[in-house]
């Protein structure tokens, strides 16, 4: 019987140490103030129109000083 699950448990074993060698990155972004944005941001909405007419893929509004900034991956 011990025979019997001894393929599972290795099946398991190496299931479980298999994601633990995967190695996650994330892609670094850039944040560049917007050009043609004028004013304060208080609506990532307008802030994301304009980035995206100047190329970029994303935009938000920065907490502290209420001005728009660009994204995109690097």
């Amino acid at each position: 019987m011990e025979r019997k699950y001894f393929g599972l448990v290795l099946f398991f074993i190496i299931l479980l140490t298999s994601q633990e060698m995967v190695i996650q990155s994330e892609a670094r972004v850039c944040e560049v103030p917007s050009k043609t944005f004028s004013g304060l941001c208080f609506s990532d909405t307008h802030c994301i129109v304009r980035c995206h007419s100047e190329g970029y893929g994303y935009g938000k509004c920065s907490h502290i000083l209420r001005r728009c900034r660009c994204l995109k991956a690097c």
